[in-house]
């Protein structure tokens, strides 16, 4: 039997436990919070890393999200629009959390300060560039979306960024268009599934829906 250890609150590990959902892959899981991920025996022993999502297979452990990407969607997924939005959501959006999260992290050890202001506005900066590039190059039809693991990962990306970022500037930018893919995603069965089985889980802090 396939295992697939995961934390709810890590949007790699949402949008491969979609994947895993959507292909109807058998599995059974170990579902972590972030704290008991250095002492969960099975990850420590299967990656060395101890990292998130985990997938043991019959015959090798994928260590990585895209590892199982290319194990479930075969090696001409990184052709697709799917994988081009996986790779914003790895690199852009991505570094738009580090930003807001060291800022954050930041202001609760030294209070307000330039070098706090500064990670704080680049996260703010970096998010509207990353949703311009969602919106206007990746995703021009935000009415007719067709759901899929990169969509999963950007927007449970997008939803961690607005939660933190508690900033206007990042909450009202372009708005309508995203409740466009939040609809997409609510009507998407298995995104329904896997937010009405996961919320409120223990360690879960982000939420599923705009």
């Amino acid at each position: 039997m396939n295992k697939l250890i995961w934390v709810v609150d890590s949007p790699f590990s949402r949008s491969i436990k979609w994947l895993m959902l959507q292909s109807e892959m058998e599995h059974s899981e170990h579902l972590l919070t972030w704290d008991a991920m250095k002492s969960h025996r099975l990850l420590v022993e299967c990656n060395p890393k101890v990292q998130v999502p985990t997938l043991i297979a019959k015959e090798e452990v994928l260590s990585d999200s895209l590892l199982i990407i290319l194990r479930l969607l075969g090696h001409d997924w990184h052709r697709t629009t799917d994988a081009k939005l996986f790779r914003l959501g790895d690199c852009d959006f991505e570094a738009t959390l580090i930003f807001l999260f060291r800022a954050n992290l930041l202001e609760r050890q030294f209070g307000p300060s330039q070098e706090s202001k500064f990670m704080r506005g680049a996260g703010v900066a970096n998010y509207q560039k990353s949703v311009d590039v969602l919106l206007d190059h990746l995703l021009v039809n935000t009415g007719k979306v067709e759901v899929n693991v990169g969509l999963v990962l950007v927007f449970s990306m997008v939803l961690i960024a607005r939660f933190i970022g508690q900033f206007d500037a990042m909450h009202d930018y372009r708005l309508e268009e995203l409740l466009q893919l939040n609809d997409a995603l609510a009507a998407d069965p298995d995104y329904q599934k896997l937010a009405q089985d996961y919320n409120g889980r223990q360690g879960q802090q982000w939420p599923f829906f705009l």
